[in-house]
């Protein structure tokens, strides 16, 4: 129980580094995007137009990128109360799992102007599906719990 809490308290620490890092990036991300691809590839302008695709698909992702970090620290709270097979992280893992699966339809699209990015879509595919079996998973034992509880 106490190494739970203290994974869970670290995962939680590291959610509201990466929410910080998220709402950073939102303000910076395209002198930084610029910045760091111009450094590589020099500012020509296929350049320019890799950093516009990859700055936009970053824009039109960050909202599910927050939304997954809400979600996220929603569940690691729960979990560090003790909450842990309850039908409102179920729900959370759910939803977690569209905000993967968004992504990977963006990074998709925009992929077919910059290849690099079906590497996240990639990732997003693998991680969207394996939080659907985390949360297939969860819900039985969250029904396992309730018949349980009902038995006496």
């Amino acid at each position: 129980m106490i190494k739970r809490n203290i994974s869970a308290a670290i995962s939680l620490g590291v959610c509201l580094v990466s929410s910080l890092a998220l709402a950073a990036l939102l303000f910076t991300m395209p002198s930084f995007f610029a910045w760091f691809y111009s450094a590589f590839n020099g500012s020509t302008d296929s350049a320019k137009a890799v950093i516009k695709t990859v700055v936009t698909a970053f824009y039109i992702c960050a909202p599910f990128a927050a939304a997954a970090l809400f979600m996220m620290i929603k569940i690691l709270i729960n979990i560090l109360n003790e909450k842990i097979f309850i039908m409102q992280n179920v729900v959370l893992f759910r939803f977690l799992s569209w905000c993967c699966y968004a992504v990977l339809i963006i990074t998709v699209i925009f992929g077919l102007r910059y290849i690099p990015l079906f590497v996240i879509a990639f990732a997003m595919g693998v991680v969207g599906t394996l939080l659907r079996v985390i949360k297939n998973i969860m819900q039985s034992a969250v029904e396992l719990r309730e018949e349980n509880d009902l038995t006496i």
